[in-house]
């Protein structure tokens, strides 16, 4: 007689629908945690890399004596600052191991042979100039933040015919009109408090960058670790002229008045610097007081909607490589900017909760989102007294 086969046991269809639940239940806990930490490491490395940026300042200074000198551009005006200097950021490639790629940088095109790094075309398309792109577009991990996920390198810079001077002063024309892909960054240097003419980045400002001024400590009365010198920014989405973007994403796009406004004292003689005949700061009818709302310029004032934000580590031009203390971080309105790259363009990051901000010290800090904003106009100001509130968390 043939012995029974013994019952095989195996999961109940309840039982296997039980161990489902069960680990997605433990999968739903862990998730979170695992963002977080990573999360929190792309927020160590991020403030490693602004921290690389304001050590590298601080040798610069020791080797001449000041910070980087940034150029800008004053349009309409005899003996004008160049169109579209060279970044904080280019001239300090020595200072954080980028020493080659400093050395292939065309230097000779600057403010004293009349030409730029880069100009815009009459549909507002720009162009780096040719000597310049190769370095334009490499992609330096310094200089992008790991938890922004946006363009590493953008076309902006497109369709554009002009010139140039060469090393020897040569006029050299430039008819490529094929794309000029450039690299982004999100690390911007602070052009100051942004109050009343301060947003005016083409002439001088109270940050310790400012637009044809070589700042140097002893500039900086408010004291080195009260003072802002690099935070962040998100990059753009790399549109030309498109639609204003969605209210969740007021980072993705500028709202810009290029040729709606006119600069106070544009053509009235030769740049001088601020409060100097021809150098006068800011845009008539603009001054940045408690009253100023930029979310309203961004309604009143705004010719194209342009995703240019960090669109270019080489350029001086306030869009592309400074932020300003006006606003305080990640505020929920989108940036402004008027005709060569001035206006309010605050500090902001894909970190949750506020920013990394470098101050002049070579001290890192954290600044949240609700940092008083009068307390953070005085960070980015060097000589106005200083902040005593706390800036942020360790």
């Amino acid at each position: 007689m043939a012995r029974p086969l013994p019952r095989r046991r195996a999961f109940t269809l309840v039982e296997l629908l039980v161990v489902i639940a069960i680990i997605g239940i433990l999968i739903g806990l862990l998730l979170p945690a695992v963002q977080a930490a990573r999360e929190s490491a792309r927020r160590m490395q991020c403030a490693n890399n602004i921290k690389q940026l304001a050590l590298a300042a601080q040798n610069y200074h020791d080797a001449n004596r000041a910070f980087p000198m940034p150029t800008g551009y004053r349009g309409g005006c005899t003996n004008c600052p160049s169109p579209g200097g060279f970044s904080v950021h280019a001239l300090l490639l020595p200072f954080y191991e980028q020493a080659p790629l400093y050395d292939s940088i065309a230097y000779w095109i600057h403010i004293d042979n009349g030409t730029c790094v880069d100009w815009r075309g009459g549909t507002d398309y720009q162009k780096i100039i040719p000597p310049c792109q190769e370095a334009a577009a490499q992609k330096l991990p310094t200089l992008q933040c790991p938890s922004d996920g946006g363009n590493r390198v953008t076309q902006s810079f497109t369709t554009v015919t002009g010139g140039y001077y060469d090393a020897s002063g040569t006029w050299v024309t430039d008819s490529d009109t094929s794309p000029c892909p450039v690299a982004t960054t999100n690390y911007m240097a602070c052009s100051g408090s942004g109050t009343a003419y301060n947003y005016d980045c083409t002439v001088m400002t109270d940050g310790v960058y400012s637009c044809r001024v070589a700042r140097a400590f002893a500039s900086i009365l408010d004291g080195s670790s009260n003072t802002a010198m690099f935070s962040e920014a998100i990059v753009g989405d790399d549109v030309q002229g498109g639609g204003e973007p969605d209210p969740t994403h007021p980072e993705a796009r500028c709202a810009f008045a290029r040729g709606m406004l006119q600069w106070r004292g544009k053509a009235s003689g030769n740049w001088g610097g601020w409060l100097e005949p021809g150098g006068d700061p800011g845009i008539v009818g603009i001054y940045a007081d408690d009253n100023l709302d930029v979310a309203s310029l961004c309604s009143t004032y705004c010719l194209a909607w342009n995703g240019w934000r960090g669109y270019c580590w080489l350029s001086c031009k306030g869009h592309a490589t400074t932020f300003s203390c006006f606003e305080s971080p990640n505020p929920n309105h989108p940036d402004w900017g008027a005709e060569f790259g001035s206006g309010f363009f605050a500090a902001r990051s894909r970190h949750s909760g506020g920013v990394n901000v470098a101050m002049c010290d070579g001290s890192v800090r954290f600044v949240s989102n609700t940092m008083d904003r009068n307390a953070w106009r005085q960070i980015g100001a060097m000589n106005d007294g200083g902040s005593t509130l706390p800036v942020g968390q360790p």
